[in-house]
């Protein structure tokens, strides 16, 4: 018999509901998140074990210690989980997300045990301290517009002496912080360079990701972490939908009603996009 396993995943607790092929619920637990006790759990169901779970900060964890351990394992995006009536506990998620897979409801979310995951892991790195500098210039320029005082100059973000011309000693101090702050961020931002010219020795697709015009060597680490492995796509309007580089028309009764952009990763389409302006 079949059975489908919805797992609410916390740091500290998870939670599984078991459903049977008609929908009856035949298990309910509730476990400390530990490799052991997730494996007793799953152990004790006797059947093919159908699992799912959300993805999350955990998730790839999970899907490294539990795929072994199922007939098949679903990490799925909660984005396109339907949202359902009533309050929230943990149980009602683990239910709502086995039901949820028993109807094939759920998108999956791509996940791999290969050597792909220590790029994917250096990237993320990478792109989170971007995004950290990106934060922090913003409040820079907010600071100072707070002030009255002009930032459309050149070389702003290195030019510390601006802050003397605060007359207010608390924005004066919060600025010299934040100049502080993007410095170093920009000096660890660097040190990631060193290590991606090491990722270009080991992964070929890196290096003939470099052959074309506009994709350097941060470009090519980042399309590769996000992509790993391209025949996972069904086709090249696939791709494209996932690097957000088409929309779907919105059409209903005839009339057109606009467009919507398709889920993927924003990453990729600033890349192409950026790639193909350098030309």
């Amino acid at each position: 018999m079949k059975y489908f396993i919805g797992l609410d995943a916390h740091s500290s607790t998870s939670t599984f509901a078991v459903l049977n092929e008609i929908g009856e619920c035949v298990l309910r637990k509730t476990v400390d998140t530990s490799e052991k006790n997730l494996w007793h759990v799953l152990e004790s169901i006797n059947g093919e074990r159908i699992l799912t779970l959300e993805e999350s900060t955990i998730s790839q964890w999970l899907y490294l210690i539990l795929r072994e351990k199922v007939d098949r394992l679903l990490v799925c995006n909660p984005t396109f989980v339907a949202r359902k009536p009533g309050g929230k506990t943990d149980f009602r998620d683990a239910i709502h997300l086995a039901n949820e897979l028993r109807c094939g409801h759920l998108r999956e979310v791509f996940h791999d045990d290969s050597h792909w995951a220590q790029l994917r892991t250096s990237v993320s790195g990478y792109l989170d301290i971007v995004q950290e500098i990106v934060r922090f210039k913003n409040r820079l320029k907010s600071v100072f517009r707070a002030n009255g005082l002009k930032t459309d100059e050149n070389n702003f973000y290195k030019n510390k002496e601006r802050c003397s011309e605060f007359k207010n000693d608390s924005a004066r101090f919060v600025s010299e912080n934040l100049f502080h702050q993007i410095e170093f961020l920009e000096n660890e931002k660097i040190k990631y360079l060193d290590w991606f010219k090491n990722n270009q020795k080991k992964y070929r697709p890196i290096r003939n990701l470099m052959t074309i015009p506009g994709i350097s060597i941060v470009r090519s680490n980042i399309i590769t972490a996000i992509v790993c492995q391209p025949e996972r796509f069904k086709n090249k309007h696939q791709f494209w939908g996932y690097c957000m580089l088409v929309r779907h028309i919105q059409e209903s009764g005839g009339k057109i009603y606009g467009n919507k952009r398709v889920h993927g990763r924003r990453e990729l389409r600033d890349i192409f996009i950026g790639a193909a302006n350098q030309q």
